[in-house]
């Protein structure tokens, strides 16, 4: 009974060889012989509680001395038909030799542990098991404790992640298969509708240049003999075909920016913008100051880009003033971090918040703006031309008190 009361606690503590520091109970039974038939009785009841099966050996004949009741339920055998026999014989070893090899292994190091093991119940199911034995010295001789744990439900999940995994992997593949062919048809897609674009738009301007030329020349020489209604159709007519054929431009222009190769160098910004003024007449007149704050740093852009975007800001400064107001247009520079941001302030009729995302995007026409002649195009153009370049593009207004519009690219270190 000492014996079983030994391999019992060994139970308790589980997968590891237990320590002699750890058998305080043991050492004092041996002292205390009163104490020894409590102390058996609460180890026999951990033995026959225990949810692991259990099994105890007689090292030197390798054979099953006693099992616990877990175990005679969990493979359906009774009692007797345990004892006596070997590992190998109820399918904890392959074979006699295997079983051999691990008792050389326990006296050797003492213990040993077997993961998935594939035992087969009285019924011939299968009962996958982990397997973990120690064994114990106890006064002039050794024992063995196997503890048999069941796997079955860790098992199956793990069958359920790896498959669980697999299938995650096969739909991925799919997902992934899927967004390829279709990102190519959306490339191929888009290409198609941007040379279309282009095709169209280019294509319309030589029948409108035609409208425009003949309304002009009925105008010049034939005015004479047209009354008043038809001068003023004609003067529509060629009204309409430039405000179409400056639409078409615009397109044309987006459509550049949409497809041009952005090489990035070196901009100076104290050349460029005064070249910017220069080129467009509207920013020229006496009706619009402009003035330019401090040197300008260099950035890191398109030269055709930021030229883009610096005159559509720059003509929209100009544009969207209150009628009879002198267009005042401040244009000023300052570090952000790494990178440089270059303002083109105004004194126009400003931008409402919630319009201020929307000014960005193709023919948008907001608030007051809307009265004013153009077609949207301008900020469109400018917001694609900087992000080409890896830069940003945003506004700060109020209504009634102007706009700030901002471009921000990368410093231009060299």
């Amino acid at each position: 009974m000492v014996k079983r009361k030994f391999l019992l606690k060994a139970q308790a503590l589980r997968t590891e060889e237990v320590p002699r520091a750890h058998l305080p109970a043991f050492q004092s039974a041996q002292n205390a012989p009163a104490d020894l038939g409590a102390s058996e009785m609460r180890y026999r009841r951990l033995f026959e509680t225990a949810r692991d099966g259990v099994l105890l050996l007689n090292p030197d004949t390798r054979k099953i001395t006693d099992v616990n009741p877990f175990m005679t339920q969990f493979l359906g055998y009774t009692h007797a038909e345990f004892v006596g026999k070997e590992l190998w014989e109820i399918g904890l070893a392959e074979d006699r030799a295997d079983s051999r090899k691990m008792f050389r292994a326990l006296r050797r190091t003492h213990f040993v542990r077997y993961e998935n093991l594939p035992l087969v119940s009285s019924t011939g199911q299968a009962r996958p098991v982990e397997v973990v034995a120690n064994l114990y010295e106890e006064n002039t001789h050794q024992v063995i404790q196997c503890n048999v744990r069941d796997i079955a439900a860790r098992k199956r999940d793990e069958q359920a992640l790896v498959a669980a995994k697999n299938e995650s992997c096969r739909q991925a593949s799919e997902l992934q298969k899927t967004v390829t062919e279709r990102t190519a048809r959306l490339w191929e897609t888009i290409a198609e509708l941007e040379a279309f674009s282009y095709s169209i738009s280019h294509d319309m301007r030589a029948p409108l240049r035609a409208m425009r030329g003949f309304a002009e020349i009925l105008l010049e020489e034939h005015s004479a003999q047209l009354d008043l209604k038809a001068l003023n159709y004609l003067e529509k007519i060629a009204a309409g075909a430039a405000h179409l054929d400056s639409l078409i431009m615009e397109v044309l222009t987006y459509t550049h920016v949409l497809n041009a190769e952005v090489k990035l160098e070196a901009i100076d910004l104290n050349v460029l913008v005064p070249q910017v003024i220069k080129t467009y007449p509207e920013l020229q007149n006496d009706n619009v100051e402009i003035q330019i704050e401090g040197p300008l740093p260099k950035v890191l852009g398109g030269g055709a880009s930021v030229a883009q975007c610096v005159s559509s800001l720059l003509t929209n400064a100009v544009k969207f003033v209150p009628p009879k107001t002198k267009a005042r247009v401040k244009i000023r520079a300052e570090a952000v971090e790494t990178d440089i941001r270059l303002w083109v302030e105004d004194n126009g009729v400003g931008i409402a918040p919630q319009d201020q995302s929307r000014i960005f995007k193709m023919f948008e026409r907001v608030g007051r703006a809307a009265t004013y002649e153009g077609f949207g195009m301008g900020l469109t153009i400018a917001r694609k031309a900087v992000e080409r370049m890896g830069g940003q593009i945003g506004v700060e207004s109020t209504v009634g008190q102007g706009s700030k519009f901002w471009i921000q690219l990368k410093e231009a270190t060299l």
